[in-house]
């Protein structure tokens, strides 16, 4: 009996895809292994009807991650960059403007 549990063990753990009655004998496992970034397919007489992933890749999935500017904002704000009083007018002179060189290709 232990040797079949184990054997059973070893073959959910191992797959990708699991039967919703697999899936409630080992629910906490499975969670585990979502939560190690491991996407786990839950199936119904063979057919897909969920996948279980980690909050986080969730979140990456539906956009609940603000977006690049909201971030940038979120750190400039954090860090307090206005205070620093730096302007476009800093950053005047730093590129060279000249065309470059030629190149022959």
């Amino acid at each position: 009996m232990y040797i079949y549990l184990y054997i059973l063990e070893i073959q959910t753990m191992a797959s990708s895809k699991v039967s919703v009655a697999e899936a409630r004998q080992h629910f906490a496992r499975l969670i585990k292994r979502a939560e190690q970034g491991k996407a786990i397919e839950i199936t119904r007489r063979g057919e897909p009807v969920a996948v279980l992933v980690s909050a986080a890749e969730y979140s990456a999935m539906t956009g609940d991650r603000p977006s690049f500017i909201d971030a940038t904002a979120q750190i400039r704000e954090r860090l307090d960059v206005d205070s620093l009083n730096i302007g476009d007018s800093d950053f005047e002179g730093l590129r060279e403007e000249s065309p470059g060189r030629d190149v022959s290709l």
